[in-house]
């Protein structure tokens, strides 16, 4: 194609990060470069967002106070007026923590579940539209809980007050930094490889 590049096809499909689907791909980027996880490419069809040392399944959830179409309408035009953010923490939630799988073998008795060993989840919560920046790591805020703990809801999504304290229960923080995040996230990820080894 002439006057095309990946460039150019980037910037009209890919490049607002506000937008919920890529949200939720771009913190899968910042949770491996946050780990120190090495990975080739992104499987979008996987039963799990990330694998440490091929053993441990990690899956990422993403949630944030803006999305693009509170911001543009259906021709992608800025709105005059933004539609109001989520107002209350209460009313954010990750979904979608319970699945079938994906491996292209389904039976009928194959029930959602949880498939990964850690769900790490992920909230950009900037609530001024001027100042939102998904690549500021000063606006994200992170929580990693273990299966067992979700297991011991049983839910298939978590709210945020409820997502905090599970977490305070395990680390004594309710809140963890881009900073703070990785060595809570990294124990766990530890535990889960012994566990693994264990039952070998």
């Amino acid at each position: 194609m002439q006057d095309a590049s990946l460039l150019d096809f980037w910037k009209w499909a890919f490049s607002d990060l506000c937008d919920d689907d890529l949200k939720g791909i771009l913190a899968e980027w910042i949770v491996l470069k946050l780990l120190g996880i090495s990975s080739d490419r992104r499987v979008s069809w996987a039963n799990h967002d990330i694998i440490k040392a091929g053993k441990v399944k990690i899956e990422v959830k993403a949630s944030s106070y803006w999305q693009s179409w509170k911001l543009l309408d259906g021709t992608g035009a800025l709105r005059p007026t933004p539609l109001s953010p989520v107002s209350s923490d209460k009313q954010i939630r990750f979904v979608g923590l319970k699945a079938r799988n994906s491996d292209g073998i389904l039976k009928d008795s194959d029930l959602p579940d949880f498939k990964s060993d850690v769900y790490i989840f992920a909230f950009q919560h900037e609530k001024q539209i001027e100042r939102w920046n998904a690549m500021d790591l000063s606006q994200w805020e992170f929580y990693a809980l273990p299966v067992s703990a979700l297991r011991a809801l049983g839910w298939k999504s978590i709210s945020l007050p409820v997502l905090r304290a599970e977490q305070n229960k395990l680390c004594g923080q309710e809140i963890l930094t881009a900073d703070s995040f990785p060595e809570f996230a990294k124990a766990l990820i530890e535990a889960a490889e012994k566990s693994e080894t264990e039952l070998k």
